[in-house]
């Protein structure tokens, strides 16, 4: 049983501020918002309310009511979502997140049209032959390419989302890195502490490994049926809410990070923090990530002797 005092802490949220928390793309119009992929649907204040209107469908409603008819919340789910984030009212966050989110659709949109043009083959190629990633996989996660523009160089973008779909960061990788600035960069306003994850929910293995693009290739080819979570490099740090997850709903972890000093490093740190996390790098004879070693060895095979070799099937 809800509290009717709870109720009326979940109708005085931000909606707006939770909204882009959850990766929905709103874009600022003075003081309210509107849906950027359906200017019709408008957010404004009354009454120290958060409304909706979506006036092509002459709905209306307050926040319960918009997760419950637009996010497929209960009405349970959407009061404690609510609730939970009464006390973040911030309207310059507000803006700057949906501009954002706003900003990085667009460049995401314009990466993958460049990806498929003639000048971006070269950058193709590398992802479908170097990282073995199938056509439907690249359109999947919206992997795309950036020619060199101004002092900008010519970057590979890749995405980073949730399992659940919110996009969290962009990072890109360099296709030709001077000396002094490495590989991989990441773009201004992402979100560099919540790790790239696919598949992942409770009671299902999750393998960890350090990149994107080897969390993509694995995801690829061990199905739905295997979670899969990139740190983005051994500097991150799974924030205490992540490790609860994964401790108490995910049965096995696999982790999988780069043959190096760096990678086996942080391998012993996360199994020590980790329950029921064991190492299962790939074959140095075979690469140092799963990147390098798939035109080797089976990927799939390899996961499903590591989750047997635990005796989790």
């Amino acid at each position: 049983m809800i509290s009717k005092e709870k109720i009326q802490t979940a109708k005085h949220a931000n909606l707006p501020f939770i909204l882009c928390k959850m990766g929905v793309n709103l874009v600022a119009e003075g003081k309210n918002f509107y849906l950027y992929e359906h200017d019709s649907l408008k957010f404004f204040k009354k009454d120290g309310i958060w409304l909706y209107k979506w006036w092509s469908r002459g709905e209306t409603g307050d926040g319960i009511q918009y997760l419950m008819n637009q996010c497929g919340k209960n009405f349970c789910e959407a009061v404690r979502l609510l609730s939970g984030y009464v006390n973040q009212n911030n309207s310059n966050q507000i803006e700057s997140m949906s501009n954002w989110i706003h900003k990085s659709n667009e460049l995401i949109k314009m990466s993958r049209l460049k990806l498929f043009e003639p000048n971006g083959e070269k950058r193709l190629s590398y992802l479908l032959h170097d990282r073995g990633l199938h056509h439907n996989t690249i359109q999947k996660y919206q992997l795309g390419w950036l020619p060199e523009w101004k002092q900008m160089p010519s970057k590979l973008v890749i995405p980073c989302y949730r399992s659940n779909g919110d996009l969290v960061r962009i990072k890109f990788r360099i296709d030709a890195p001077t000396s002094n600035h490495g590989r991989y960069r990441i773009m201004k306003g992402s979100n560099t502490r919540i790790p790239f994850t696919s598949n992942i929910s409770p009671n299902k293995p999750v393998i960890i490994v350090e990149s994107e693009l080897d969390a993509i290739l694995i995801a690829q080819e061990s199905g739905e049926n295997i979670g899969v979570m990139a740190l983005g490099g051994v500097g991150t740090n799974l924030i205490s809410k992540i490790i609860t997850y994964l401790n108490e709903l995910i049965p096995v972890k696999l982790i999988c990070l780069d043959n190096d000093y760096a990678g086996r490093a942080k391998t012993v740190s996360l199994i020590n923090v980790l329950k029921n996390a064991y190492k299962w790098s790939v074959p140095e004879k075979y690469g140092k990530d799963p990147g390098e070693a798939h035109k080797n060895m089976e990927i799939k095979t390899w996961i499903l002797d590591g989750l047997k070799e635990r005796r989790f099937i």
